[in-house]
């Protein structure tokens, strides 16, 4: 697993020289065409530097209150930071500026932070019942304090960190963070009757929240989430939809994505011979560098990048298999869906299967805190895979 990381970030690192050379010339106080990797093997060596000694922690440390508590507490206070001090960009506050030209983005944290809060939080619940504690009298009312501990409880904790990244607006985030909490919810070991109260629980909740803000403000979705329903309008166009009415410069850069994409034929025009990526496309080292990598390496070199994605996937799906716990099953699960759901999500994106998401390629797209944090979640899965695993894998509860 190691092996196959190091191989993701240096192919990585060599994809991103390739497609950002233009980019980091026409930086305006730069003009150096290594601008974007300099910085990238900055990131890198400390996001390796952090997975390995992370890897070499006991996972029994993680189960500790100081570290999962701590872990909901530093994700609710980064999502509220970001929401009073965040600095705007494009029209969208997640980020938080640390200096002229470096910004940090909380959310790529909090993924990490709420996988370790859930996980260790179901980990001190299945402990403190096998104290005895949290018994109810009779057998209605211990169904329905069941449902709340094991289900209304850790999630609705992350549904309020989740609202706050919703409202930065950062939709796609809010949709992956959505997804990762599902998997860690389903591989909880959550009884179906905890799954049916506490979700009806939670709607009951949610139901008059959600239709008494729109109400009180009709204005909100359709002057905040314009980018989605334009993103929306530009997919259906350039996917052949022509009853809506966008203008050419709004489908420009899927356009030349995709056609990017598709000019590579088999073996591609060689590394460093893309021409989309001389302001064709922009900002080609972030959301769309797989078309631009697809141009230079054809079929050939997307499958090959493909192919080594699949294969960093089925080493980390044995993993969580072999988890001797439910508690390391949660934090392998989660940190793999992390990893996962993102190349899944800008690949369909590149291919015109989806609307753009904004979603940058994991190990590949340049970005200093999701690099950072990328490396971080495969350390908590390498830390399982050391610590958390047996040939026979889940062996307890706790």
């Amino acid at each position: 697993m190691i092996l196959m990381m190091f191989a993701i970030v240096v192919f990585g690192l060599v994809i991103l020289y390739s497609v950002s050379g233009p980019a980091g010339y026409a930086m305006a106080n730069e003009k150096s065409s290594t601008y974007y990797l300099s910085r990238q093997i900055i990131f890198t060596v400390v996001g390796v530097a952090l997975c390995l000694f992370i890897s070499l922690l006991p996972v029994e440390w993680f189960k500790l209150p100081i570290f999962w508590a701590v872990a909901y507490i530093v994700s609710l206070v980064l999502v509220i930071a970001t929401r009073l001090f965040g600095t705007d960009l494009n029209g969208a506050r997640r980020w938080i500026k640390v200096t002229s030209s470096f910004y940090f983005q909380p959310s790529e944290v909090i993924k990490i932070a709420l996988v370790i809060a859930f996980a260790g939080y179901r980990n001190w619940l299945t402990v403190q019942r096998n104290k005895g504690n949290f018994k109810a009298p009779t057998r209605s009312k211990q169904i329905m304090k069941d449902a709340f501990f094991d289900f209304v409880l850790p999630v609705g904790a992350a549904i309020v960190v989740d609202v706050f990244i919703l409202f930065q607006p950062h939709t796609s985030c809010f949709g992956i963070v959505a997804f990762i909490v599902l998997m860690c919810t389903i591989n909880a070991g959550i009884k179906f009757s905890s799954w049916l109260i506490g979700g009806l629980t939670i709607l009951a909740v949610a139901a008059p929240l959600v239709i008494g803000f729109a109400v009180f403000n009709p204005d909100y979705i359709q002057r905040n989430f314009a980018h989605v329903y334009q993103r929306l309008d530009v997919f259906n166009a350039t996917s052949g939809d022509e009853t809506v009415e966008v203008s050419e410069d709004e489908t420009r850069q899927v356009t030349n994505a995709h056609n990017a994409l598709g000019s590579g034929g088999m073996w591609g025009r060689g590394m460093g011979n893309s021409r989309a990526k001389y302001s064709y496309v922009s900002e080609a080292q972030n959301d769309y560098i797989f078309s631009i990598y697809v141009e230079e390496t054809g079929f050939v070199g997307g499958l090959i990048l493909i192919l080594m994605y699949m294969v960093m996937f089925g080493m980390c799906l044995m993993v969580i298999v072999r988890a001797n716990s439910v508690f390391t099953r949660m934090i392998a699960t989660g940190c793999t869906s992390i990893i996962m759901i993102q190349v899944i999500l800008n690949l369909a994106v590149e291919l015109q299967v989806i609307p753009s998401t904004g979603v940058t390629l994991p190990f590949v797209s340049y970005g200093g805190t999701a690099q950072i944090c990328l490396l971080i979640a495969y350390g908590m899965i390498l830390c399982v895979s050391r610590s958390g695993t047996s040939p026979k894998g889940l062996k307890e509860r706790s």
